[in-house]
């Protein structure tokens, strides 16, 4: 079923939408036998329903409890290094904004940021 809600970034169509992770899984399974993509299932923030995305978007995240960003929203954190500079870089290259990486002063992971 497609998302009413959930596009995809480079395409810009509408997600496929799962109800819940086994059917997802059963998807990327699919997805991987039929035409060798590697796709990860994530249950999206958005919409609740469970979307495929290629396993090198991946950069896991939760809201930290005490972070905010200019706009008064919970920032992301990162849980390694790594993963904050990888999707520091898919925003680089999708939208040509620089952002910049560094440690939650709470411990809770790694933040992004325009500023430095």
């Amino acid at each position: 079923m497609k998302s009413d809600t959930c596009f995809g970034k480079k395409s810009g169509q509408h997600l496929n939408q799962y109800y819940d992770e086994y059917e997802a899984i059963d998807a990327a399974n699919y997805s991987r036998e039929q035409y060798n993509n590697y796709l990860i299932p994530y249950q999206c923030a958005k919409c609740s329903f469970w979307h495929l995305s290629p396993k090198a978007r991946i950069t896991p995240s939760k809201k930290c409890n005490k972070c905010t960003a200019g706009d008064g929203t919970f920032k992301d954190t990162y849980r390694v290094k790594k993963e904050a500079y990888v999707r520091a870089n898919i925003i680089y290259n999708e939208h040509g904004i620089d952002l910049q990486v560094y440690e939650c002063s709470f411990g809770n992971g790694w933040h992004l940021t325009k500023r430095f």
